[in-house]
């Protein structure tokens, strides 16, 4: 019914309508025109662009290993939660919630601050991600050999309000 009123208003009459295929009456009903060009010459994706070499870190490997670090956390975090402070779950704790914060932040870099389109700062920003990590990790490992273990210092932060409230 659509169709019909269509081929009426186009001024095209409806026995050529009919023998016209959809390839054919396409010039009729669609204008062809250009992209229009956002930033003059640029182009998102040239060819001259070089690509990175292939790497096994990266890619599926990459996509992998943060699906390992994601499951192995499971556990350690259950095990925290059901056992309480022990010094080998604090250490496991220590390395994988700073490497599994690491793998996260660094596909944001990936995805938001592209190597090849902003060098200088993917470089700065990589480094302060790799600074930030080891400090991380430098202060689970602290908190796990001179203090009391992150699970215990978590579980003090935790209720840091209730045990205010009752003194």
């Amino acid at each position: 019914m659509f169709a019909r009123t269509l081929v009426k208003r186009s001024g095209v009459p409806a026995m050529a309508m009919q023998q016209m295929t959809l390839r054919t009456a396409r010039p009729l009903l669609f204008k062809a025109t250009k992209p229009k060009q956002l930033f003059g010459d640029e182009v998102p994706n040239p060819p001259a662009v070089p690509q990175p070499p292939a790497n096994r870190l990266k890619g599926s490997y990459h996509w992998m290993n943060e699906r390992a670090v994601s499951l192995i956390s499971v556990p350690l975090l259950a095990t925290a939660f059901v056992y309480g402070s022990h010094p080998i779950n604090d250490m496991l704790l220590g390395i994988v919630l700073p490497v599994h914060a690491y793998m996260g932040f660094q596909q944001v870099l990936l995805d938001y601050f592209e190597y090849r389109r902003w060098p200088m700062i993917s470089r700065v920003l990589k480094g302060a991600l790799v600074t930030i990590t080891g400090l991380a990790m430098f202060g689970a490992w602290r908190i796990n050999t001179t203090d009391v273990g992150l699970t215990a210092y978590f579980g003090r932060l935790w209720n840091a309000n209730k045990t205010k409230k009752t003194e």
